[in-house]
């Protein structure tokens, strides 16, 4: 069993959003993948979401008895019907007994976005803490993830959250 990389229990023990188990793109190794899936079924995941665009781990999943969805997204800024569809399958899917999963492959910002349009919806958190919450466990935020949601890209980018709190503008770092 090995703890994913990126990972963020956006609710402990009900919602987890990640990278591709195993690693995403030509990083992907299946002994890590084999070690990852087991993380999430121990520790209560009973349902795997993937909204690669390709149809990898799936197999996987079944092999391990972990229920799948598929809901392929080209890219975060092209994913608002996806994420339409997600939330309310997340809804009806976070009532039942277990966690769910979500994972885009190596691009974690649509999975963020994601985690963090579901917390506003289902316990009113403001996106922007959402996205931070997202970042700060590793998930990629990206401009096309905040405008997704609504949120300026300075909310969330750390150093343009520092600039902006100086009295020049200027980041204090360089």
């Amino acid at each position: 069993m090995e703890e994913p990389r990126r990972i963020w229990w956006a609710r402990p023990r009900k919602l987890c959003l990640l990278e591709r188990p195993g690693g995403g793109g030509r990083s992907h190794r299946p002994e890590r993948r084999v070690g990852e899936i087991a993380y999430l079924a121990e520790h209560g995941v009973r349902l795997v979401v993937s909204t690669m665009t390709t149809r990898h781990n799936l197999g996987a999943y079944e092999d391990a008895g972990l229920a799948w969805h598929h809901v392929p997204v080209q890219g975060t800024g092209v994913g608002a019907d996806a994420l339409e569809e997600l939330l309310p399958f997340l809804r009806r899917e976070l009532r039942r007994r277990g966690a769910v999963a979500v994972h885009g492959n190596r691009h974690t910002d649509f999975v963020a976005a994601v985690g963090a349009a579901h917390l506003y919806e289902s316990r009113g958190l403001d996106p922007a803490e959402g996205l931070r919450a997202a970042a700060e466990a590793g998930l990629a935020v990206t401009p096309e993830a905040c405008a997704l949601l609504g949120v300026p890209y300075e909310a969330i980018q750390p150093r343009s959250r520092m600039a902006s709190s100086t009295s020049s503008g200027l980041s204090v770092t360089t």
